[in-house]
Formats: structure tokens, sequence, C-alpha cells
């Protein structure tokens, strides 16, 4: 196996002002589809690269963290001034009856991570994205 270093993206989600139908695209990865979501806005555009890991952290209210882990399927592009990526999803966790990746234990064990970005898109760091997609595997494991 190479060991190849690898950047993720970290895009945030905020229920309470951003836009996804969350409520249409969980049902659906339960069932086995892969599902893709068109217009995720991002920060990152350098590092982001088709079939890059994607992470989605659900910040406002409780519980935050990770909830949901796809891959790059376009991007980045820009319309109206703003940046976005198409993002094909494997997983999404129900954060309310679901464990999640807490963004607290997060912060604690990877300080040198921004986990509370102001905007969309930001690199994890490829240091970091290891650990975090054994983490990530290993409680998806737990829901089946």
């Amino acid at each position: 196996m190479e060991n190849r270093k690898e950047k993720g993206l970290l895009l945030s989600w905020k229920p309470e002002v951003s836009v996804w139908d969350y409520e249409k695209v969980y049902p659906e990865i339960q069932n086995g589809k892969k599902v893709k979501t068109i217009g995720w806005r991002t920060r990152a555009l350098q590092e982001v690269k088709i079939g890059m890991e994607v992470f989605i952290m659900k910040l406002g209210e409780e519980p935050k963290g990770i909830i949901a882990h796809g891959h790059v399927v376009k991007g980045p592009y820009l319309e109206n001034e703003t940046y976005y990526v198409d993002i094909e999803f494997d997983k999404i966790l129900d954060y309310e009856n679901e464990k999640v990746l807490k963004q607290e234990d997060l912060m604690l064990k990877f300080p040198e991570q921004k986990w509370s970005p102001q905007a969309s898109g930001i690199e994890i760091k490829e240091t970091i994205l290891p650990e975090l997609k054994k983490m990530w595997d290993e409680l998806v494991k737990k829901d089946k």
C-alpha cells in the first residue's frame, strides 16, 4: 500500500441557516444509494480535487460534530462570485439518534486543525486525515 499524503475537505452545515435537503438525502443513503448534492459552498480552491474525501461538520445547535462523509465529484466552480463543489455522499448519520464525531472531541484530539470554520470548505490537514478516516470508519461500523 503506497503512503500517499492526502488532504480532505471539511464542509460545514448549520441547519438553522443553511440549505441542504438532509431529510431527503438521509433515507436514500440508508437504503444503500449514493446521493449527489450539488452546489455546496466552499472556500478551499487549490486543494480541492475530484475524488477528495469530504466530511460534513454540523454546527449550530447541539449536537455539533461530523455527521456525513463523501467525495468531491465536481468543482470547485464559480457561480455568482461564490465557489461551490458537488459531493456524492456514501454515509450520513441521524445526528439526533446516532453517535457522531463530536466537535469538542475532535478539538481536543487534533488541536492543530480548525474545527469551527467561519466559512464552509476548509482543508483537513494531511497529518490528520488518516486518523479521522479511521475514527469515522469505526463509528459507522458500530451502526451496522
